[in-house]
């Protein structure tokens, strides 16, 4: 049995669904913050919320709260959760509970969100150049859904971490439609 020093290995051989909640945010965290891993935030963070679930209604400076939660974390956090209404509503999926769905980033256009979960430019590609791109191949939101990690991967510029920081990110917003589906 494989025992794993890092979630995006384990996402990356045995897919974004065998992750835990942890795991997926420890993903999205990415990096830890004086003294703490992004492992002990995610932790802190989840007790904290109680999950997927209990950061739907959340707010900046609630997640602020957390040491080693500051903005551009913040905003990886926030981005499935905006991802996920977008996809809701793209869809016509009838989710009436998903109005109470606050955190998000309601003022970002669907490359910007995509932009906070890559982060990063390559060469003289913007993390929205690059967004850009994954909206030009999928279509939309919704398309990125479902998509093989190597398939986005041959993408210029969307290497491992960006890809698997993405696939967490949906992985969290499909758990999170399975959620308001039982709602």
């Amino acid at each position: 049995m494989q025992t794993w020093t890092h979630p995006g290995g384990k996402l990356i051989e045995l897919g974004a669904h065998s992750l835990s909640q942890d795991e997926l945010f420890e993903i999205l965290i990415g990096s830890g913050y004086k003294g703490r891993t992004a492992q002990d935030i995610a932790k802190e963070l989840l007790d904290s919320y109680f999950g997927i679930y209990g950061l739907w209604n959340k707010t900046f400076d609630d997640l602020s709260k957390i040491k080693g939660l500051k903005n551009g974390k913040i905003k990886r956090l926030a981005a499935p959760y905006e991802i996920g209404k977008r996809v809701i509503k793209e869809n016509q999926w009838h989710l009436p509970a998903v109005r109470k769905v606050t955190l998000g980033l309601p003022d970002y256009t669907d490359a910007e969100l995509l932009a906070v979960l890559i982060c990063s430019g390559y060469k003289d590609k913007t993390p929205e150049d690059l967004a850009e791109e994954l909206l030009r191949r999928y279509r939309s939101l919704s398309g990125i859904m479902g998509e093989k990690l190597s398939d986005m991967a041959t993408i210029k510029g969307l290497g491992d971490v960006k890809v698997i920081r993405i696939a967490a990110a949906y992985e969290l917003i499909r758990r999170m439609v399975k959620l308001l589906e039982a709602e």
